[in-house]
């Protein structure tokens, strides 16, 4: 095991991105946090089994590899300002080929390698820094009837809308010069827009079709979750008929047939809770949308490669992210002879990767899969292991390791736990300081809810660990990993069924490991996680303190100050005026004793700063002991992707707060 884990390790945890296999080598960027600079800290490495990564790109932020047609893309920022995109020949000798004010966020290479589409949000004039004359603050007042007006982590977006370009790769000798940079920086082509955001960019293999997944034009005040793809050219934007679907990635088979990740909105169209991601595929010529895997039990996400008439897509399942492979044979049949084909439920499916790594990225390279992950000991591994011969159900095969990215080595390895639930075991995990105890508790709570702790190798679980406290942690009713039923038996009872299970799996834990003090624990989660907790700790008194992180605190507030406030409370919580009120942790706040820290993000747009400040009032006006911490400059993804000393500081605000509650037996 590795030595002591302290908050600032996280510059130790490396997180790869999507593979690449050229001439043999498996290129990857690789991203960690950096404190002194107080940012992150990528680049690409070229990787082969037996030998030492090594760093073939220069950039501060290199990130975002694609190939295509021998050319290297990639976006590069440094410490400050927005990514551009750059391309070459090799990741060490990209140039520069956008000059973006906001920078570019996606983008995709042509065939042929002769072009690139990608994807920029363009401010509106005066605003965003396009005066340098006109201050943030000085900027005219904003104008809009839109229903969704916010993002999280972007903040305002309907004045500046994400739109797509396409830029030719030609010599740098022929194109004009950036005033901001002085490069040499092609000419942008501004393509027609659908009228809401657009992303992921597309080829068609021919490289005749370009297209982009975006909403649907709705009237202003109607809310409208579906997404669709639509074929861009220089002179209109078409969208396909797909249907009630919300698309999240997409990929062209030919240059009629389009294979889908998305999402059904089955009962309405905002009806998001629990849908599983599933595999479609849309034929141009005969306008036919199929779902080839199943609705209750297939949860599918990208990346999405097509090779050889199967498609590859990763599975939630359990813990873990896996790599699935799909055979497309019936794809280019007629929706009246596709219709009788039965779906693909999670017994048939050909699992390629084992059940307790978490993928981040993966390609497939000849006969052999190639993939990037995190497991019970590593944040981010490089991983090879043959295809199977023929398509069907099978084992993940044995996987040889071409990389341990991590120099974060794990110190604790978490043991399964269990409790049983109406609708079958919970499954959970505990992880044990080295020593003979008693150790004192912490019981942690996911968010989400339809999100899962995973086996891969938690930063949050060794610091706490190499601190002297036992986590405990579980995926309980409402989490995704264990199908449909599993993920909306949270829908309009939203705490009590969560609730029962994580202290079940508590429980579970502190019988089975006589080392556990029973008399010390502690409650924490962000998020849903900072939900549950608040609920929890309103009519349980069995905890020493608690910690609400960046929690949904207050549904009737949330529904106009969240970026999805106008869909999720209601979906959540329902609309019954006194069901919502039982469900939430402002009334809960009446009946609370735990002593409780409250974190919060000064951004955070998702659960707004004004959730935490409403319930640490409430705390407060009921005699309870409590503290608030916000973090300047954060938003909701504070504890994964904040600045680095502000991930450190929050750490050591956590192990402080539980220092002073949790290390006395008194």
């Amino acid at each position: 095991m590795g030595s002591t884990v302290k908050p600032t390790d996280i510059t130790l945890l490396a997180a790869p991105g999507n593979p690449h296999v050229v001439d043999g080598h498996v290129h990857v960027d690789i991203s960690r946090p950096h404190l002194d600079t107080d940012s992150y800290l990528s680049q690409v490495f070229a990787v082969r089994e037996g030998a030492d990564p090594v760093r073939v790109s220069h950039g501060w932020h290199d990130h975002g590899l694609d190939v295509a047609a021998g050319s290297f893309g990639l976006l590069r920022k440094g410490v400050e300002g927005a990514p551009q995109l750059h391309v070459g020949a090799h990741p060490g000798a990209v140039r520069r080929v956008t000059d973006q004010h906001l920078g570019v966020s996606a983008f995709a290479l042509h065939p042929d390698g002769a072009q690139a589409a990608f994807v920029s949000r363009v401010p509106e004039p005066g605003r965003y820094g396009t005066d340098p004359e006109i201050s943030p603050a000085a900027e005219a007042p904003r104008r809009f009837s839109k229903a969704v007006s916010l993002a999280n982590g972007v903040g305002w977006k309907l004045d500046r809308p994400a739109k797509l370009f396409t830029v030719d790769l030609a010599e740098p000798g022929l194109d004009p010069v950036s005033l901001e940079t002085g490069e040499a920086v092609p000419e942008a082509v501004s393509l027609p827009w659908p009228g809401t955001d657009v992303s992921d960019p597309q080829y068609s293999p021919s490289g005749r079709t370009l297209s982009v997944v975006a909403g649907i034009p709705v009237a202003d005040a109607v809310l409208d979750l579906r997404s669709t793809v639509w074929t861009v050219t220089e002179e209109a934007a078409t969208p396909l008929d797909l249907g009630d679907l919300t698309v999240r990635a997409h990929a062209w088979l030919d240059d009629e047939v389009l294979v889908l990740l998305a999402q059904d909105l089955t009962a309405h169209r905002t009806d998001f809770v629990a849908q599983l991601g599933g595999l479609y595929v849309h034929d141009r010529t005969t306008g036919d949308t199929r779902r080839f895997t199943g609705t209750e039990d297939v949860d599918l996400s990208g990346p999405l490669t097509l090779v050889d008439d199967h498609a590859f897509a990763v599975l939630t399942d359990d813990g873990a992210e896996r790599v699935v492979r799909i055979p497309l044979g019936s794809a280019r049949v007629s929706d009246t002879e596709g219709a009788s084909a039965a779906l693909l439920e999670y017994a048939d499916l050909e699992i390629l990767t084992p059940a307790d790594h978490v993928v981040n990225g993966y390609t497939v390279d000849g006969t052999d899969l190639v993939w990037t992950a995190a497991t019970p000991t590593t944040a981010g591994a490089v991983l090879r292991a043959a295809l199977p011969t023929r398509s069907g159900s099978a084992d993940a095969a044995e996987a040889t390791v071409l990389a341990d990215l991590d120099a974060l080595e794990a110190k604790v390895l978490p043991q399964p736990v269990s409790a049983p639930t109406p609708l079958g075991d919970v499954h959970g995990w505990v992880a044990l300081p080295e020593g003979e105890g008693p150790f004192p508790v912490i019981l942690n709570i996911h968010g989400g809810p339809f999100a899962q702790y995973v086996h891969g190798l938690f930063d949050e679980t060794q610091v706490y660990t190499e601190a002297g406290y036992a986590v405990v942690y579980s995926n309980p009713r409402g989490s995704g990993g264990r199908g449909r039923a599993w993920g909306k038996a949270v829908q309009e009872d939203f705490a009590d069924p969560a609730a029962a299970d994580v202290l079940a799996v508590l429980d579970a834990a502190l019988e089975a490991y006589p080392q556990l003090d029973a008399d010390r624990t502690g409650v924490m989660g962000g998020s849903y996680g900072g939900y549950l907790t608040s609920m929890i700790i309103g009519v349980e008194h069995r905890f020493r303190a608690a910690i609400v992180e960046r929690g949904y605190l207050v549904p009737d507030s949330f529904i106009g100050t969240s970026d999805i406030g106008r869909f999720f409370s209601e979906g959540y919580t329902g609309t019954d005026a006194e069901n919502i009120r039982r469900q939430s942790p402002l009334e809960r706040a009446r009946t609370t004793r735990t002593t409780t820290l409250v974190m919060h993000s000064e951004l955070d747009f998702r659960c707004p700063l004004e959730q935490a400040q409403q319930y640490f009032a409430a705390l407060q006006r009921n005699g309870v002991t409590t503290e608030m911490l916000v973090f300047p400059g954060e938003n909701h993804e504070l504890s994964r992707s904040g600045r680095p000393r502000h991930r450190v500081q929050r750490f050591e605000a956590i192990l402080d707060w539980w220092d002073r509650h949790l290390r006395t037996t008194d």
